[in-house]
């Protein structure tokens, strides 16, 4: 998982946009999957993560050097996408759309969601838990998947690095989420930053 350091948040605290642009490029392809499985809306997730962030500026001076700034944003999505779930049924209820399954769907969505916690998230025991599940792995499906999610490379750079095909990349990547998903499945928003 992604953590920053002291230093990293002091960098951050005081306004440097480098530091910004890191955290930017770290952390938003990660956090959109999460909102876009949630939300189902590849211009509304966008918009909540970019929101995340343009928060996470306004109040970078409110942070403490300490602060877990990853599950800080996590939280904001978090918290975002719930206000959403909950005016959008509140909307259908004013509307008359009652439909039984849409506010089933809506309120697992809603329930799945509180019951994410950010901070564990991004915790060392979680940190641990990835990199067994990932150490389980075969060797050559470890590596392609680390490149794929973690190192967010394509399919076609991870082909021409290990110099397998780019169909060999897609059966390692699906055959890696398999395995991911069952050895992860008791925490499923932690699954977001591997789909």
């Amino acid at each position: 998982m992604i953590h920053t350091d002291v230093t990293f948040n002091n960098r951050l605290i005081q306004g440097d946009t480098q530091a910004f642009d890191d955290l930017y490029r770290m952390l938003y392809s990660r956090l959109f999957r999460f909102a876009q499985s949630y939300l189902r809306d590849k211009a509304l997730a966008e918009n909540t993560v970019q929101d995340a962030f343009l928060l996470l500026w306004e109040r970078k001076n409110t942070l403490r050097p300490d602060s877990n700034i990853p599950a800080w944003l996590l939280t904001v999505v978090k918290n975002n996408i719930l206000n959403f779930i909950d005016r959008q049924k509140r909307q259908m209820k004013i509307e008359g759309i009652y439909a039984e399954r849409t506010i089933r769907e809506f309120n697992l969505r809603m329930a799945s969601l509180k019951d994410c916690d950010p901070e564990y998230l991004f915790s060392a025991e979680m940190t641990e838990m990835i990199e067994k599940a990932l150490a389980s792995l075969p060797e050559q499906c470890r590596r392609v998947i680390t490149m794929s999610r973690l190192d967010e490379m394509s399919n076609k750079e991870i082909a021409e690095k290990l110099h397998i095909s780019v169909k060999g990349v897609e059966y390692h990547i699906t055959n890696a989420l398999k395995k991911l998903r069952l050895a992860l499945k008791d925490y499923l928003p932690v699954l977001f930053f591997f789909s």
